[in-house]
């Protein structure tokens, strides 16, 4: 990876703190807030896959992963609705959140067209975001499944994956910053217990918590190992 994929968990992380204002807000009668808020939703969650694609762009199993991902996110009327009212929002200034409704039942703001963006979603302003950020989310989600060893530190510093790729366990302990044979305490079957060190120094996906609350999605994770004890010399 040419950049850090952490760079995607943090928009992730900033596109809900400003769902969570439109939440918030969206309680009250105040469009300003409202409008604000939704804005930069918009523009942190689109710039979700912008984040993604810099951190892969030019790995040849993300090109051909996030091809037809990208076409279905093209063709999807939400996803399309998203990408236009940034750009309106950006490059224009104009807000098109601009309808509202209040009653015992609740308050609900929603799109109006305008010009520039004749088509709006039926839905109401906080449905339509929270929508699309679990659209967004999910594909973040399958990029940590089948990309988990480019991705996710986690299963990058695995014996399977580094045998996979014709190193060793000592070239992973260099990758990490530390001596060759750092974690050799040369004791029997000790090399599984060497790799979850190792992957105890090493980052992994920081926005499990967002996959849990928003998708209720797990991620699997390596299996933790039994308690090691030394052999007495």
């Amino acid at each position: 990876m040419t950049r850090h994929f952490g760079l995607v968990d943090y928009k992730v992380q900033e596109a809900e703190f400003f769902l969570l204002e439109t939440h918030r807000h969206a309680k009250k009668l105040g469009f300003l807030n409202v409008q604000f808020c939704t804005a930069a939703f918009v523009s942190s969650a689109r710039s979700i896959t912008f984040a993604m694609q810099s951190c892969l762009k030019g790995h040849a199993e993300f090109d051909s992963w996030y091809a037809p991902r990208q076409e279905a996110l093209r063709k999807d009327a939400l996803s399309r609705f998203f990408h236009d009212f940034r750009t309106v929002t950006q490059h224009i200034g104009e807000n098109l959140v601009s309808g509202g409704s209040h009653s015992n039942t609740g308050t609900f703001y929603y799109f109006l067209p305008c010009s520039d963006l004749p088509n709006v979603p039926e839905m109401d302003v906080i449905t339509a975001c929270d929508t699309y950020f679990r659209r967004v989310l999910n594909l973040v989600f399958d990029c940590y499944v089948d990309l988990r060893t480019t991705v996710d530190g986690q299963w990058y510093f695995t014996e399977e994956h580094f045998r996979s790729i014709g190193k060793t366990i000592e070239d992973a302990e260099e990758e990490l910053g530390f001596p060759r044979g750092w974690t050799d305490i040369k004791q029997p079957d000790i090399e599984p217990y060497r790799w979850e060190l190792l992957r105890k120094r090493a980052d992994g996906c920081g926005i499990e918590e967002q996959f849990h609350t928003w998708l209720d999605r797990e991620l699997e994770r390596p299996e933790p190992l039994p308690p090691y004890f030394p052999v007495a010399k």
